[in-house]
């Protein structure tokens, strides 16, 4: 029983439940016509709360009444739609309501907001996620293929001899203007593939703290490096990465929760998939049944 009642799928009926037990009671009405439009005071709330977010400050009067007409006709519009059918095969109404039962079923999964145990257990399993990155500090010096031609390599190389032959820590004017920033600090591998592209990353990686090296290619033609400073990754505390933990894990539970929910309800459902369709299209078809028979 108690699994039982864990289930995401079981949170979500009664989630359910508990809103259609709370629509009926801020309708302020117990009769079901559907020609009444009844404005209750959790609505003239919500409209309050609306218009004082967007404007800082609460309605007047007037304003008030102006809002609640507009309320009200956007209500008769909305059910006539609905009487009319023009919810009907509209892509964008379709997407929204399925994002709206989404959001729902995250909620009640944020509702099961986890133990220090749990969170402890969950970072334990996903270490790798939370380890800091390996991080480096550099200076370099840039040679632009599109101005050098093919003699860009050759000409970093006599720079690089002349370098190692003196004591020269930064080094701009040896090269050609560069669009990025020359000195980098404490930067991870990621941000220098984004910048300068994985292969430089992947070969900047590769040295040490020391005299400068290269030539080294770019997405932005050829380089020399300097490794300043390097500081390889780390694997840090449960409590310096708390914080981090506890969001990882209610994104995870999110995931799950969607997941498990979505395969919940298309049980009840028996999908079929017209082969001769998918096939007339080019796809690779097949019948999807699920356990749940329509009869």
């Amino acid at each position: 029983m108690k699994k039982m009642l864990r289930e995401p799928l079981m949170h979500f009926l009664v989630a359910g439940a508990m809103l259609f037990v709370f629509y009926g009671y801020v309708g302020g009405s117990d009769e079901t016509d559907d020609a009444q439009i009844s404005i209750g005071s959790a609505q003239i709330e919500r409209i309050r709360d609306v218009w004082e977010k967007q404007w800082r400050r609460l309605p007047t009067d007037e304003e008030l009444q102006k809002l609640i007409e507009q309320f009200i006709q956007e209500e008769v519009l909305y059910r006539e739609a609905l009487a009319l059918g023009l919810e009907k095969d509209d892509t964008i109404i379709r997407r929204r309501l399925a994002q709206k039962m989404r959001f729902l079923i995250q909620d009640i999964a944020d509702q099961n907001q986890p133990e220090v145990a749990e969170l402890k257990a969950f970072f334990e399993e996903n270490r790798e996620q939370f380890q800091a990155p390996t991080r480096v500090s550099f200076t370099h010096v840039y040679f632009n293929p599109d101005r050098r031609g093919a003699a860009a390599v050759e000409d970093a190389r006599q720079v690089l001899e002349s370098l190692k032959e003196s004591a020269v820590e930064r080094a701009t004017d040896r090269g050609d203007p560069f669009m990025l920033h020359y000195d980098y600090v404490e930067i991870s591998q990621q941000e220098v593939a984004r910048l300068f592209g994985q292969r430089f990353a992947e070969n900047l990686l590769a040295l040490r703290p020391g005299p400068w090296r290269g030539p080294i290619r770019s997405g932005y033609g050829i380089h020399l490096v300097r490794i300043l400073d390097y500081v390889p990754a780390q694997m840090p505390q449960f409590a310096e990465v708390a914080d981090r933990v506890r969001q990882e894990f209610m994104d995870t539970q999110r995931r799950n929760a969607n997941e498990e929910a979505i395969t919940s309800l298309k049980a009840r459902y028996r999908i079929v998939i017209d082969q001769k369709a998918l096939k007339k299209e080019g796809l690779q078809a097949a019948t999807i049944e699920t356990s749940k028979d329509s009869s």
